[in-house]
Formats: structure tokens, C-alpha cells, sequence
């Protein structure tokens, strides 16, 4: 989906403080960021999570939402969930931003 220029950043301002909180708790972290190694595609369509991060044999998918992405990416939101469920310790969550 795409983003007016100002909710994009508030998107990735989002995305990149999960990432260092993650980090900081000693998580291996990928982010759809620059500067971070890309998590790996999911599912037919080839998604990328904002973040997927990992620790002691758990695994996280972080999506972070803006209010107006959060209805418009119900199937990517989908493709996440389904696929943490049929991964064992593996996690999906949603955040939506201001």
C-alpha cells in the first residue's frame, strides 16, 4: 500500500524503534529498513515483514501498521499470520503507529 510521505515516515520512525528495543534485548534483528539485512519473503506473493527477528530458537514477524494501512493490508496481514502459524515458536504482531 502506499503511504502519504509523512505517515511513511512515521511508518519507518515505527519500524526502527522496535528494531533497536529488539536489539537491545539481544534479538538477531532484519528490518525492511535500510541499513538491515532484508527478512526473508513469505508466502506466494513474496511479502516482506517489517521486522522479523530471532532469539534462542523463537522467532518474531513485527508488521507495523499506520491507521489507514491497517484496514488496505488485511491479506499481507493474512500471509503473516498464517505462516507464523505453521512455524513452531514462531510469533506475528501487528503495530499501528500514531
Amino acid at each position: 500500500m502506499r503511504r502519504s510521505p509523512a505517515k511513511q515516515n512515521a511508518h519507518d520512525r515505527r519500524v526502527e524503534q522496535i528494531a533497536r528495543k529488539l536489539k537491545g534485548e539481544g534479538w538477531n534483528v532484519k528490518s525492511d529498513l535500510p541499513g538491515y539485512e532484508k527478512p526473508s519473503p513469505i508466502g506466494q506473493d513474496s511479502r516482506i515483514p517489517d521486522i522479523e527477528a530471532t532469539k534462542r530458537g523463537h522467532r518474531k514477524l513485527i508488521e507495523v501498521e499506520t491507521p489507514d494501512s491497517l484496514e488496505k493490508d488485511k491479506a499481507q496481514q493474512s500471509t503473516f499470520r498464517r505462516h507464523a502459524g505453521q512455524k513452531p515458536n514462531t510469533t506475528f504482531d501487528i503495530e499501528v503507529t500514531d
